[in-house]
């Protein structure tokens, strides 16, 4: 498994822009993309702006597909004008089962 955990800040004024953004992209990566196993957005109770995405592929070729996709591309033109900050960090995972 190949773990993606991003954290990004948005400015506040364009919230309303990058929520449908990135719940779109979200969704159509995990209805479309081949390897896309699971994608999370998580936003924080206490600051609105501050976001967490747990995407989770079967490799790391298919986070690179990922990333050449058009609803990812859609996505990147909202994000590059909306983040103030983005910190992406690589994991690879195991997953256990009981």
């Amino acid at each position: 498994m190949f773990i993606v955990l991003v954290q990004v800040q948005v400015k506040p004024e364009l919230l309303d822009e990058f929520t449908p953004a990135i719940l779109n992209n979200a969704a159509r990566s995990v209805e479309r993309d081949p390897g896309c196993r699971r994608f999370d957005v998580l936003q924080r109770e206490d600051d609105r702006t501050k976001w967490a995405f747990y995407e989770v592929y079967d490799n790391e070729n298919a986070w690179v597909q990922h990333r050449n996709s058009a609803h990812f591309l859609e996505f990147k033109a909202v994000a590059d004008r909306a983040l103030i900050s983005r910190d992406v960090t690589k994991l690879t995972g195991v997953n256990v089962k009981s």
